[in-house]
Order: structure tokens, then sequence, then C-alpha cells
């Protein structure tokens, strides 16, 4: 099974369309245009009038002091602001977190992609929303790119290194001169006997690695530590949780999120060093192939999957409160395998690395409406390379 594993292969009409959303005109002051939100509790807010005037309540005690209609617990990161809420769409102007993603004056610009060839000189190359190739970073000969992430994690503003799973067997870092350094050798089979799979860095900059049966931090002095495991054991299903295959970190809360193969599911809270296994997975009887993982902004972890029963493909968000996969997004081109997942965090759509015989190729998946095309593509003259790893742009 470990050996199957391993060949396994993302103003003004404006303001007065707030005012119709509002609606009144009267939700928007006459010398600036702003939006002001209805107070929906006047009787107990200091400013006690029919309309938000944009300062704090300090005496409100509905849990929403600015009154924008969501609550810390409901993913409000400023409190204090209108300007910060999970509704609201990010300005790159203003040093805020608008849609608190967790990121500051975002604007997605495309994807990078791990060019995995087998014979060497892989690459990482980056590609912009239409497709184009702008940057191409030829790797050592040593370095085989499977897994892909930003050094800084997911609060990179994409001129930083990369953290790749290299060739099952080191995590290494990537230089942007293809300068790649093992950080965390997993070659010895007595102690990691799968290797290592996924690869992700946190929030503080912390690097985790998957090898199916644990989760380990893998510090830049090559010391290993494995921060949370579970059963996995592939000649008793009865004995077996979680084949943790693919990692993603939620970069508001930084939480990691680990993908099994056969459709399990766990969290890890680097904060209070907690584990969940969300969904065990059962491969004699599970029909659905969760192939790797990502977060979405504004929450939610979804994987690209094949649904055994009905072979058809798609894009599936994890339900938390029935412990499930829901099939979001659905694709008929079934020549075409996915592999790795990242999505725009701005639109929402999602970039799939998919292999079929020797042309490789990025989808590009609507949210939404479930159309998928072909990004980009290689030529198919290269028997030796794959597309893998695949990661986001800020």
């Amino acid at each position: 099974m470990a050996t199957i594993l391993r060949l396994l292969p993302a103003c003004s009409r404006d303001v007065l369309a707030a005012c119709a959303v509002a609606g009144s005109l009267a939700a928007c002051t006459q010398n600036t245009g702003t939006f002001k939100h209805d107070d929906s509790d006047p009787g107990t807010d200091s400013d006690s009038g029919p309309f938000d005037t944009g300062t704090v309540d300090t005496s409100d005690t509905d849990g929403d002091l600015d009154d924008d209609g969501y609550t810390p617990e409901e993913g409000d990161c400023d409190d204090s602001s209108v300007y910060a809420s999970p509704a609201r769409e990010e300005d790159t102007n203003d040093g805020a977190d608008n849609d608190c993603d967790g990121r500051v004056d975002e604007d997605w610009t495309g994807v990078d992609v791990a060019y995995y060839n087998s014979a060497g000189s892989s690459s990482i190359f980056s590609l912009d929303a239409i497709g184009r190739v702008t940057d191409e970073y030829t790797l050592d000969n040593s370095c085989g790119p499977v897994w892909l992430d930003h050094r800084d994690g997911p609060l990179s503003d994409g001129t930083d290194e990369w953290v790749i799973n290299n060739n099952y067997a080191a995590v290494a870092v990537v230089a942007r001169d293809g300068t790649c350094t093992d950080v965390g050798d997993f070659s010895d089979a007595d102690v990691y006997p799968y290797g290592v799979f996924g690869v992700a860095a946190g929030l503080d900059g912390t690097i985790y690695a998957a090898t199916l049966d644990n989760l380990v931090v893998v510090a830049e002095d090559g010391t290993l530590t494995s921060v949370a495991s579970w059963k996995c054991n592939f000649e008793a299903v009865a004995d077996h949780e979680l084949a943790a295959y693919s990692l993603a970190v939620d970069p508001s809360t930084g939480v990691v999120g680990l993908f099994g193969y056969f459709g399990a599911f766990a969290t890890y809270d680097p904060s209070s060093g907690v584990f969940t296994l969300l969904a065990a997975e059962n491969w004699e009887t599970s029909t659905l192939n969760t192939f790797s993982g990502a977060h979405k902004d504004g929450g939610g972890w979804y994987s690209p999957a094949v649904d055994g029963a009905t072979g058809a493909y798609g894009i599936y968000k994890f339900n938390l409160e029935e412990a499930s996969w829901v099939q979001q997004e659905e694709w008929s081109d079934e020549d075409w395998a996915p592999f790795m997942l990242a999505i725009d965090g701005d639109e929402g759509d999602y970039y799939v690395t998919a292999n079929a015989g020797w042309f490789y190729t990025v989808w590009r998946v609507v949210a939404g409406d479930g159309y998928a095309a072909q990004l980009y593509s290689s030529d198919g003259t290269v028997q030796s390379r794959a597309f893998y790893g695949i990661v986001s742009n800020y």
C-alpha cells in the first residue's frame, strides 16, 4: 500500500448599490457617501440613533460592537471598525485586513506550480490569472518538488522562498535562484516507513510535514518533532484512522488541516497543541479519494476528489457539522485526474494540477457554476515530467 501511495500523483455607483441594500438613501451620509449600517439595538447603544454612526458602542450587549453584522465569534477580525468583516471586499490601499482572511491589502495575482522532472532539472514556475508564464526557476538536479508551499506560509507576499517535499525523502527550502537546501531528512525507513508527503508553512514560519501517521515540525537545524500522531495501519482497517496525505493552513487562525487520501480529515491547532480527528477513513468502504487540500478565504477546507462509485471528479468541501465531504463543483472530463489544489482568495475560483499520460495541465474551476477549463498545459514531449504542487500568490 505504501508503494502504491508513493506513485500517486492550487465609487459612487458602489455607494448607491450599498444604499439600495440598506433600503434607504438615508443610510448614506450626504458629505462622504459612507455606508451607514442599520442600528439593530438603539435602546442599548451609546449612539441611540436609528443608524450606526461608525463609532464603537461600548455599551452594546449584542456582541457586535461596530454593528456591521458580525461578531468576533462570527469572524469579525476588527470589531471596532465597520470596514472589517468577512462580508467586505479587500481594499488594497488602506493597510487593513478588510475581508478578515488574515491578509492585509492582498491582491491575488496567480499561482506557483511545481514542475517535477524525475530526470533532473525540475522547476517552479509562476502563472498569472490568464495562464501566462511570468517566471520560471530551474532547480538543482537534486531537487524534486512534489508538494509546495510558500516559505512564509499563507501570508506570503509572493517574493519569499518555497518549502517543498523533496522526492518523498526530505523537506527542503528552495531559494529564488533555484538553490535547494534540505532541512528535514525523512529517508530513514525504520523511523519514517512511509517517507514524507504534504508540507506547509504556518503563520509564524513553522514548517509542518505529514508522514501519513504523524504531523512533524521541521526546524531549520534539521530537528524533527512530532506534534501529533494517530493510527495508520494498512494491514488492519479496524486499527486505522488516517493516512495524512496533504496539509493546508488557515490564514486567519493558523490552524493546520490534514487531508487523508481516503477521505479522512483532521485539524491541528498550534496555539493549543490540540489535534482533532474529525473524520476517520476506511479504505475498504470509502468511495471518495481526496487527493490534496486547501483552505478557502472566508472559511472552509476543500479538496479535489474523485467519487469511486460514479467516477466523477469535483471540488469537495468538508462539512464540519456533519463530518463529511460535500461536493461543490464537478467537471466531466474524466481523462484528467486532479491532484493538487490552490484557491483564489479574492474570487473563490479553484486551480488544480492534473495529469493525463504525457500531458500535464493546470485547470481553473469557476466557483459557483463548475465550469472548468485548462489554464495552462505542457506540450507532452517529456515523459519524465509532471505538474504537482500548486500555491496561490498575492
